[in-house]
């Protein structure tokens, strides 16, 4: 009989011990692999579920940081609540997560800008095959930063925003808006409903036209929409409406005058819309607080309807006005006006915020008119400013070879290493000018700025001192679009912040344009 413990060569004597060795280390390190995997399998779920975790705490910033700097509570409740629509409870609506909202005056060590809010989200994830080894649960906590960028401030950083006579017509425009049936390139990119040369319906339609839908009404829509910033502090908010009306006179009298804002073609009903506070101005169909309506019916024959002893033939210098007190009787106060719809709230007071004020012309089957007017505010304590937000039509009428530096948009230093975009529809309509027209623009610091730009005819100019020639209607009908570099090195505080341009014009400046400007770059986004 074959001896099993000697080997078939040589008849030498193994150890019988060895037998089957390779059984236990097989074992072993099935359990290793078994172990690995299981270990893979819990790792690759707490992965996923960080994942979504880091989701949820992005939803909760980017749903809360539009109420910031002036709504805290509320940017505190949406992010807690954005975070609970996405699965993740805090313990304060009864759920077992906890959700961490911190804004600028929470904790300015962790959040560095008040447009800014921080969310964090910690959950408990169980685990599967870890608990083999003591770890039923690991807890995850992701962080998100978001931002929230408003549309550009256009126009003006102080409380007025257009010509005021009784400041000798500073800053050389009149805030402006037209009529439906207007043709576009007149300069109303938005409110002139047609296109081209043409007017009256059945016009070629402007594909960009706003149509005035529910004017008077909280969900109204159309025309273009102003911000009055009130700062916390103030109070006794007054807003105040100069030559609102649309008034008679004849396009081709001769006496509509560019000082007191002559409005011409067909008549037209106008409204201004004052809303309370609002995150997203831009938007007052999201459950705003309507302060106040004022509708303007047409006036004819004139001035005269609403300031006794106006001579209706005198519009064309407010200096020739006698007396001179009779400017002031059209400001119209729109808690007190005559022409204020009932309803309007006894006083305007709702705390800090930027409360949008809407400008429509009623949308009817004749309308074709052009109304110019101003705005200035008041209230008790820190100063208001009202501004254009993000795009507005003016009308543009500083004196032939004036210095005067028209304040364009508030660039603030959050907006460092961007491009700013600005784009100027139909500008540089002159009389009598000369070769040398052009339009000079200058950053916050009163340096001329950098930019290329572009119109619509296929001109162009590359990057260098943003002089523009505009001579003899170079750019009539047309879009003219800018992009100014922001250099990465931008910082700036108040009216440093403002970028601004200049008529460089040897005729005389009658300019109805629209204004439209804004950063490259997405509002409300993850900045951390």
């Amino acid at each position: 009989m074959k001896d099993p413990c000697m080997s078939d060569v040589d008849r030498v004597p193994v150890r019988c011990s060895e037998r089957g060795a390779i059984l236990p280390l097989m074992a072993i390190m099935l359990v290793v692999l078994m172990g690995a995997a299981a270990m893979a399998v819990d790792l690759g779920w707490l992965f996923w579920h960080s994942i979504e975790i880091q989701h949820g705490a992005d939803a909760a910033a980017l749903s809360g940081v539009v109420y910031e700097p002036d709504q805290r509570t509320e940017a505190h409740t949406e992010g807690i609540a954005a975070a609970a629509e996405n699965g993740y409870v805090d313990t304060s609506l009864g759920g077992s997560d906890t959700v961490q909202i911190i804004d600028f005056v929470d904790d300015p060590s962790l959040v560095e800008r008040d447009n800014q809010l921080r969310a964090t989200v910690t959950h408990s994830v169980p685990t599967f095959f870890m608990k083999v080894f003591g770890i039923d649960s690991v807890n995850i906590q992701r962080t998100a930063v978001a931002q929230y960028t408003l549309p550009l401030f256009l126009g003006s950083p102080e409380a007025y925003l257009g010509a005021d006579p009784s400041r000798g017509l500073t800053p050389g425009f009149w805030v402006s808006i037209h009529g439906t049936w207007a043709k576009k390139d007149h300069g109303d990119r938005y409110g002139d409903g047609c296109a081209g040369g043409e007017t009256g319906q059945g016009c070629t339609l402007n594909p960009e036209h706003r149509p005035s839908l529910n004017p008077g009404q909280a969900n109204a829509s159309g025309g273009y929409v102003y911000g009055i910033e009130v700062p916390t502090g103030a109070s006794n908010l007054a807003v105040e409406i100069f030559d609102g009306p649309w008034y008679d006179c004849p396009f081709s009298s001769g006496t509509c005058g560019k000082f007191l804002t002559g409005d011409q073609q067909s008549s037209g009903i106008t409204w201004f819309m004052l809303y309370g506070p609002d995150p997203t101005p831009l938007d007052t169909t999201d459950g705003n607080d309507l302060l106040c309506v004022i509708k303007y019916d047409p006036r004819s024959p004139g001035r005269s309807v609403d300031v006794a002893g106006w001579d209706d033939t005198n519009w064309d210098d407010w200096e020739d006005v006698s007396p001179q007190s009779l400017i002031g009787q059209l400001w119209d106060d729109m808690a007190t006006s005559a022409d204020r719809v009932s309803g309007c709230a006894v006083d305007f007071d709702r705390g800090p915020g930027i409360y949008p004020l809407r400008v429509m012309l009623e949308h009817d089957d004749d309308q074709n008119s052009y109304n110019k007017f101003s705005f200035r505010v008041t209230t008790s304590g820190p100063a208001p400013s009202i501004f254009g937000l993000g795009d507005m039509s003016v009308y543009a009428n500083p004196d032939a070879g004036s210095a005067t530096v028209i304040f364009l948009a508030e660039v603030e230093a959050l907006h460092a290493g961007k491009d700013l975009i600005i784009e100027l529809f139909d500008v540089g309509d002159i009389s009598g000018g000369s070769g040398g027209d052009q339009l000079e623009f200058y950053d916050g610091s009163g340096a001329l700025a950098d930019c290329s730009w572009e119109s619509d005819d296929g001109e162009s100019g590359s990057l260098g001192p943003c002089v523009i020639s505009a001579p003899d209607k170079r750019f009539n009908g047309e879009l003219l679009t800018i992009t100014v570099p922001i250099p990465d090195s931008y910082t700036c505080t108040g009216l440093a912040c403002w970028y601004r341009f200049r008529y460089v014009y040897t005729g005389s400046v009658n300019d109805t344009t629209t204004w439209t400007a804004f950063v490259v770059g997405n509002p409300i986004r993850i900045s951390e």
